[in-house]
Order: C-alpha cells, then sequence, then structure tokens
C-alpha cells in the first residue's frame, strides 16, 4: 500500500486530485485501516453533467467537447508517463471543479481514484474485482482477466466520447455479465446512428477507441484528443502539440477478436486463434520469419507478441489463451506494437470536408432502469468479496473467439467477412434466447448500385443423405430473410446484428447456410431470386457425414447439440444444450461454496444452511442418480430435482447418461473429425476441451472438499480448520468456472467460462464469393 500510494501521491497535474498524505492506522476494534488524505473538489460529476446534457439531447457544443478532453486526456497522458494506469476511467471518476470554470464551462475536470485499481490488489500477480474496472466503461482484456495498460483507459475513454455525444451507453444488459460479454464479442453501434449530426470522421475516432485489438486504439491520448479536435473541425489546442497519428490506415471499426497474423502464402479460412497444448493454450506463432517484439512503458515490459510481417508491426496473441508469463501491470502491447492496416479510404478523416458547419443535438430519452438477476448479482458480489479478500490468486472473467474480420485489401479464398450466431440470454424453454440472433461483419464490400439493395438470408441444411431408420429426417425450414437492406457504409465495411423475432425463437436450429443476395431494393420475398446472379456471397456450417460416425451425424449436428439441442437433457425436461447446463450449474456451485464460506462464524448458528448448501454441491456434481455414492441413501435433494438429474462429472462406472463435462467432450471430439470442420473449429475445439478438462480436475477437488464438510459434525464445522477447507472450497469452485492465474508461472489456465464463450462461437460462417451452382 505504501509503495503504491506514494507513486499516486508523486503525481502534480492541475487535472488529477492531489494526494496529500496516505497513513496505516490499527485498532483491535477495527484492524488494520489503510486511508490517504486527498484534496476536496466541489462540483458535479461528468456522470452528472451528462445526465443532465447529452441524455436529455442537449450535446455539448464541439469546442466544449474538445477542451474537455484536452483537459483529461493531458491528465491521462502524465499519468501514464509515470507508470500509472487508472485502470477504471469513467465519468464517476471525473469531478468538474466549479471554482475553475476558465476552460470549461462545466468546471475543469479532476480526475480520480488513480491507481486504485492496482493498490487494491492482493499481490501484484492477483488479479482483483477492482482491476477490472466498471463494466460499462471496462476493456475487453480487462474482461478477460488481465490488469490493462495504457490502451485500456484509452479504450474507457472512447466508451465516454460515445456517451457524450449519442447521449448512450453504447452496450447495455440486464446484467454485470451481459455487459462484459458485448465488450468482447459486440461490435458497437454506430454513433451517426443514433445520432446523425456526428461527423464521420469523429465516428471513426470513436471506433478506433473502441477496437477490441489495444494495439489498433490511440497510442497515446493527447493523440485522441487532437484526433477529435480535427474530427470536429475545432482548432488543435496547443497543448496538445502535433497530432501523434496518421489520418487513414488506423482508423478502423472494432475487431470481433484479434486479427489473423496475415502470414506469408497463408489462406486461413478463420481467424487465426491460439493453439492448445499441454494443460494450457499456447499463442499461435507464425512458423517461418517469426520475431518476438516487447516493449516498455513506465519501465515496465510488455509480453512477447508475435508478428507476422517484416516491418515491425505486431499483432498481439489472442490474451485470453495466453500462456506466455505476464508482467502484473502489462498485458498488451503499448503504444509501439500496432498492426498493419491497409486504408479503405483515400479521404483525410479529420479535413474540414467531413465536419459539419453545425452540430445540432438528437433527442434520446434516458436509458431504462437496468433489471439485474438477483441470483447472478449474488454471485458477482461474492466473487467481489473473495478476491478482495485475497482468497484466490488470480482470476479470469470472460473469453469469446469470434468471427473476425480482416482489413487487408485481398483477403484469402475470397473470405469477405464473418457471421455467428449471438444468443440474447432471453431463455424460454425449447431452443428459445439460444442462437436467437446473428453478427455479420464485412469487409472490402461494394455499395449497391442504385435501385439495389443487399439481401441477407439464412438457408436450412443442404444435407439430404437418408438416414437410418432409427432417425426422424429433419423438417425443411423456408429461408428466413434477417434484413432486405443489409446497410454497406461508404468505406465498404458491414456491421450489422439481426436482433431476432418477438419470442427469441432459435436460429441454428432452423439455418445453417447464409446466403447474400444482390436484388431490387424495397421488396419481401420470401425466398431469395432463383437468378443465380443475384447470388454473390454464401456460407455454410459443417454439412457432410463424420466418416464411420455410427450415428450418422454431421459437424453441425455435434455443434447444434453443444448449443441448444441435446438428446438427454430434452428426455429429462432440460431445455437447452450441453454448454448452457455446465455453464450455469459451474455458476451455481460456486454461489453456493461462497455462500457456505461467508456463513462460517466459528459457532454452531449456521450449521443446518451450510450443511444444505454441500448437499446442494453434491447433488449437482454427482447427479441425483449417483449421489448416493457420497451422502447416505436416501438424503433428500436440496436444489431444483429437474436440474439435479444429471451431474456435471463422471463418478460412476458406465454412468448414464454420462455427465455434462465428459458429454461436450465427446461431441467436441467428434466434431474435430468432420472432414469440413473449419481451423477456426479446430483450434476452438482444443481451447474448449483443455478448459474442460481443467473444470473437471477442479470440480473433482470441490467434490472432495464437499464430502469432508457434508460429514461434519456442528463442532467440528465451527472450528478453524473447517475453514480453511471452505476456503480451499471456493478456490476450487471458482478455478472451475473462471479459470486460474498460475501465480508461479504466471501462466493462465482456462475454465468453464473460456469453454461457454469458446462454444459459443463454434458456429462461425466464413462468407466467399464461392456461391453454390444450387442451394
Amino acid at each position: 500500500f505504501e509503495r503504491e500510494a506514494q507513486l499516486i501521491a508523486s503525481m502534480h497535474h492541475p487535472n488529477i486530485v492531489q494526494i496529500h498524505d496516505f497513513q496505516i492506522a490499527s485498532s483491535e476494534e477495527d484492524g488494520t485501516i489503510a486511508y490517504m488524505v486527498m484534496d476536496y473538489v466541489e462540483g458535479q460529476t461528468l456522470a452528472d453533467y451528462m445526465h443532465s446534457t447529452s441524455y436529455r439531447g442537449n450535446i455539448p457544443s464541439p469546442a466544449e467537447i474538445v477542451q474537455l478532453f484536452t483537459s483529461i486526456c493531458l491528465a491521462v497522458d502524465y499519468a501514464h508517463q509515470q507508470g500509472m494506469i487508472h485502470r477504471d476511467l469513467k465519468p464517476a471518476n471525473i469531478l468538474l471543479d466549479r471554482r475553475n470554470m476558465v476552460r470549461n464551462p462545466m468546471g475543469e475536470p479532476i480526475l480520480t481514484d488513480f491507481g486504485l485499481a492496482k493498490l487494491l490488489g492482493a499481490s501484484s500477480t492477483a488479479l482483483t474485482a477492482a482491476q477490472l474496472g466498471t463494466p460499462m466503461y471496462i476493456a475487453p482484456e480487462q474482461v478477460n482477466g488481465y490488469a490493462g495498460n495504457e490502451r485500456s483507459d484509452i479504450y474507457s475513454l472512447g466508451i465516454i466520447l460515445f456517451e457524450m455525444v449519442t447521449g448512450r451507453l453504447p452496450f447495455q444488459g440486464d446484467s454485470p455479465t451481459s455487459v462484459m460479454s458485448q465488450h468482447l464479442t459486440a461490435t458497437p453501434p454506430s454513433p451517426r446512428s443514433i445520432n446523425p449530426n456526428i461527423p464521420p470522421a469523429l465516428e471513426m475516432v470513436i471506433m478506433r477507441c473502441l477496437a477490441k485489438e489495444p494495439s489498433a486504439r490511440f497510442p497515446r491520448a493527447a493523440s485522441l484528443a487532437a484526433a477529435i479536435a480535427e474530427a470536429l473541425n475545432v482548432p488543435v489546442p496547443e497543448s496538445l502539440g502535433e497530432p501523434g497519428y496518421p489520418a487513414d490506415a488506423d482508423y478502423m471499426p472494432t475487431y470481433i477478436t484479434p486479427s489473423s497474423l496475415n502470414l506469408p502464402g497463408a489462406t486461413p479460412s478463420s481467424p487465426v486463434l491460439p493453439v492448445a497444448q499441454s494443460s494450457t493454450v499456447q499463442p499461435l506463432l507464425a512458423q517461418s520469419g517469426t520475431s518476438l517484439a516487447s516493449s516498455s512503458s513506465g519501465g515496465q515490459s510488455t509480453p512477447p507478441v508475435a508478428t507476422g510481417n517484416s516491418t515491425g508491426a505486431s499483432n498481439p496473441p489472442y490474451a485470453g489463451a495466453m500462456s506466455t508469463p505476464l508482467p502484473s501491470s502489462q498485458s498488451y502491447p503499448t503504444s509501439s506494437g500496432r498492426p498493419t492496416l491497409t486504408s479503405t479510404s483515400n479521404s483525410n478523416p479529420g479535413s474540414a470536408a467531413f465536419a459539419p458547419t453545425q452540430y445540432p443535438p438528437v433527442f434520446n430519452s434516458p436509458p431504462p432502469p437496468v433489471k439485474r438477476r438477483r441470483g447472478l448479482i449474488i454471485g458477482l458480489i461474492a466473487l467481489i468479496i473473495i478476491l478482495l479478500g485475497g482468497s484466490l490468486g488470480a482470476y479470469l472473467l470472460y473469453l469469446h473467439l469470434g468471427g473476425v474480420t480482416s482489413r487487408s485489401a485481398v483477403l484469402p479464398n475470397s473470405i469477405v467477412g464473418h457471421a455467428f450466431y449471438v444468443s440474447s440470454g432471453q431463455l424460454a424453454d425449447g431452443a428459445q434466447g439460444i442462437s436467437d440472433q446473428l453478427q455479420i461483419d464485412l469487409q472490402n464490400f461494394q455499395l449497391p448500385p442504385q435501385g439495389k439493395s443487399y439481401y441477407l438470408w439464412l438457408l436450412a441444411d443442404k444435407d439430404t443423405t437418408p438416414k437410418p431408420d432409427f432417425l426422424v429426417p429433419p423438417p425443411v425450414h423456408p429461408p428466413i430473410l434477417l434484413t432486405n437492406n443489409l446497410p454497406v457504409q461508404q468505406n465498404g465495411s458491414v456491421h450489422y446484428k439481426y436482433q431476432g423475432d418477438a419470442q427469441h425463437n432459435n436460429l441454428l436450429s432452423d439455418t445453417s447456410r447464409l446466403l447474400i443476395t444482390l436484388e431490387n431494393a424495397g421488396n419481401n420475398p420470401t425466398s431469395p431470386s432463383t437468378d443465380r446472379s443475384t447470388w454473390v456471397y454464401y456460407a455454410e456450417l459443417p454439412q457432410e457425414l463424420i466418416p464411420g460416425d455410427p450415428t450418422h451425424l454431421r459437424g453441425l449436428d455435434h455443434i447444434r447439440h453443444l448449443y441448444y439441442n441435446e438428446d438427454h437433457l430434452q428426455v429429462k425436461a432440460l431445455y437447452g444444450g450441453l454448454d448452457i447446463w455446465v455453464f450455469r450449474n459451474t455458476e451455481k456451485i460456486l454461489e453456493w461454496s461462497t455462500t457456505a464460506r461467508d456463513d462460517f462464524n466459528g459457532t454452531t448458528a449456521n450449521y443446518q444452511n451450510m450443511h444444505d448448501l454441500f448437499t446442494g454441491i453434491l447433488d449437482y456434481l454427482d447427479g441425483s442418480p449417483n449421489v448416493h455414492l457420497d451422502v447416505p441413501p436416501g438424503t433428500p435433494v436440496k436444489p431444483d430435482a429437474t436440474i439435479a438429474q444429471i451431474g456435471l462429472l463422471e463418478v460412476a462406472a458406465n454412468q448414464d447418461p454420462p455427465g455434462d463435462l465428459a458429454h461436450m467432450l465427446l461431441h467436441i471430439n467428434q466434431l474435430n473429425r468432420a472432414p469440413d470442420a473449419t481451423p477456426q473449429m479446430h483450434i476452438l475445439s482444443q481451447v474448449i476441451s483443455v478448459a474442460i478438462n481443467n473444470a473437471t480436475g477442479w470440480l473433482n477437488q470441490v467434490r472432495t472438499d464437499a464430502k469432508r464438510l457434508f460429514y461434519m459434525t456442528p463442532e467440528q464445522l465451527a472450528q478453524p480448520a473447517a475453514l480453511n477447507i471452505l476456503d480451499d472450497l471456493v478456490t476450487q469452485a471458482t478455478y472451475a468456472y473462471i479459470g486460474q492465474l498460475d501465480p508461479n508461472t504466471n501462466a493462465f489456465n482456462p475454465g468453464v467460462l473460456q469453454a461457454h464463450y469458446s462454444v459459443q462461437t463454434l458456429a462461425t460462417f466464413d462468407i466467399t464469393k464461392n456461391v453454390p451452382e444450387s442451394l
């Protein structure tokens, strides 16, 4: 605390709150308390200001935006130069000093809480809840569990800028985890679709800030402020100096996942993703011509990153599966690492041609109140308590491998982009709420001719191979028209999300192929044109039968089993796929473990509550048909009896149905055997297999701990020795759910969350110009 507090107090900048003193006080009543003494700033927060202006349709003027961000960005740059990363930039942490309105009429911005994310960390290698930032403003790499670096603060500034000029946040959801998932997987909506008065150049600035890939963002906050000024046609403040950024290639939309390495001669059909090795997942390096680069900032080095060209431009490896040791305060390339990109426009985004003569506001209603699911919130609060209590060595929340669109002018195999199914989470009986949406991202797309538009279709399976008698032939589903006007930006990019129908009906159950046609605008046909010349782009999921598969299934069928259509679950009246139940039940085990540990108070008062929780954990691990192996026969099932029918683990010989984790691996192994599975599917399968095997080991330890605790008497459960087992129970359950960062090697071992988000991108389309002769 003293070391970090000294660093915070050493910062002296007019836009950073000054720390005057820091102390550690101890008393028998309160224990040890660490505190800091800082300036009192009189005034509202930037969050208060935006809710009274932008959220009511009163967008600040261009000059006010430029001056405000100039002050904020200069403070952020100063802190970065001192080796201090904020990691939790948000409007609530920016105070507006009403005693100083010389440059900013709303009050001079004063940044607070600098360094607290690291200050609250249990150790230099432990990732705490504080380091995760705030869900609405958190950078994707922080969602992935890494502490973040300078580029993480740039991402948060981009969210604030988006919010200020649109009056809403780019990502919203009914829970913190939903919002975090969107930071990882979703393309932010076009700011101009919300406020059409935003200059295109400013939209490009925002999109660059919100790039999923840290190295694609602005290298410095001052560069961002200068870009904002030029985009709004406002003179760049002298305090910013010369713009430190090129005005063409680096203005790009967000990546869904890290871009491919663009290796010479490589022709991947899907994004280049990491390869699993041993018990962790190693970053994929080039076979030849690979160099390792590192950069430093604030006296700390970044991890090596693979480079795929001779110019020195770097592409960060996939962070969520990193097993390369990561220094505690740096997990992504700093300003020296940047991908080589190809410009899609010869226009200067900062030129006056893009700046409007006036900048009127757009009126939007404030966002509706966020509804949070009680159980999920309890789980998240419990996690924070655990992490702040120092009982965990490390923690990783989310990982997602999705369709990535390359910025290169020529894509291999005529690939123009990717699309993937998205689950809204509005789950109901059957497959509703699972894969009920579709995200599509395309590049280098030509604008449609006058009077024409692009139609986006989802088509049924093409496999018509006769099935054995014991399998019911699937019905033939009609084509689904998602849109008759696929929006194409001037730079040739398409970022479109089909939100699904009102019933949240599953799309993957009825479709497995994608078609884009170019037809007369304004029609609403029920099927694509029969004129083959209108078929311009196509993609499909694995349709071929797997050789030697006794069940006569395709890779597509195994994907569906994982997503929504696992037969043995339906027999038990459990709707959904294996993935969703492994995800839910592991989360519930973590929640119960945490609750049991929190109930410990050294007395017998909470014995029955704790005993019931241990019973429920074993019910979910073993499944009710086999839980008698761990508890006395006749012990009542404590949780939902329907859910407890099938356990997560294999605990009995010839268990039927198998444990959900083992059953997931069965489908993953079969998908790997599919002759038309893509390279991305093979790599994702390795990631999932590693994560599921890890989770199986951790959950077996949870089972051991739960059994020991179950058989303790009330007096034994009140002893300190029981608390040690409870701590291990929570630790192992946490690892199973969110993975483990090895404190000795800094290698990350993935868990169920990583498997879950990898499964959710198995059904990714590689969209090409290779259209079949017939549909």
